[in-house]
């Protein structure tokens, strides 16, 4: 069994963060090491509040987890300051494993989960990543220059239409194209979450990154067609349906 280190901010709902994380780790076959860095309140209609862990805190939950886990792929959420991401890159450059890097800077309700100070240095770690994951607000706040980038970057939902289409940019000049069905509602809360643990577990699993992209969009595919239904229209992702389909 592979084990997946996972940093990232808990979601008092259950369907995005290291929630996500963990039910996208099991349906994959895989077991998930958990590093909180923040504990939001939130559901699908919002965040009423946040409180991020120290990045001593941080650190130890990492020293824990490593001391006695063989690490195999790491995927990284929020990390919402700089002494959090500054205490994340220490342990990604220690480990030197598959790294996938979801740069979370705002939730889809608006609510900001990255300080303005620290876009510098969340820009600084996509260096170590095998592949980051932002969407296309994420990717203007962060300035990615696809001329000149730190590592593969797959910019989601850049087609939402009849289709929904991420496009991949290689640090070697490639771009392609990858193209789903699209799903009613639009809005799904933790896709974006679940697709980043999904690549890092394929990654794990000996996967190229590019079948490990088409692994993972299959499988959020699948999650989103029997999603969970909330009271507030926006739908949760059923991981373990995952793999029907």
């Amino acid at each position: 069994m592979k084990n997946i280190l996972i940093i990232a901010g808990s979601d008092s709902v259950g369907g995005a963060g290291i929630q996500a994380d963990i039910k996208t780790c099991e349906a994959f076959g895989c077991y998930s090491a958990t590093a909180i860095t923040a504990l939001t309140a939130q559901n699908t209609d919002g965040v009423s509040a946040i409180s991020e862990v120290s990045s001593e805190f941080l650190n130890a939950q990492l020293k824990m987890i490593t001391d006695e886990l063989k690490i195999d792929a790491i995927k990284v959420g929020m990390l919402f300051n700089k002494e959090l991401i500054l205490c994340a890159k220490g342990w990604i450059e220690r480990l030197n494993v598959p790294t996938v890097i979801d740069p979370v800077c705002v939730a889809k309700s608006g609510a900001k989960l990255l300080k303005d100070d620290a876009i510098d240095e969340l820009r600084e770690l996509l260096n170590l990543a095998t592949i980051a994951t932002p969407n296309i607000y994420e990717a203007r706040v962060l300035n990615i220059d696809t001329s000149n980038l730190p590592c593969d970057i797959i910019f989601k939902r850049t087609v939402v239409d009849e289709i929904c289409e991420d496009t991949l940019h290689t640090k070697a000049g490639e771009i392609i194209k990858f193209q789903e069905e699209l799903i009613e509602p639009k809005i799904m809360h933790g896709a974006g979450c679940s697709f980043a643990s999904a690549l890092a577990c394929a990654l794990a699993l000996g996967n190229d990154t590019k079948e490990a992209i088409k692994i993972a969009k299959k499988f959020i595919l699948n999650s989103i067609k029997s999603a969970h239904t909330s009271k507030f229209g926006v739908r949760i992702l059923n991981h373990k349906a995952g793999f029907n389909g």
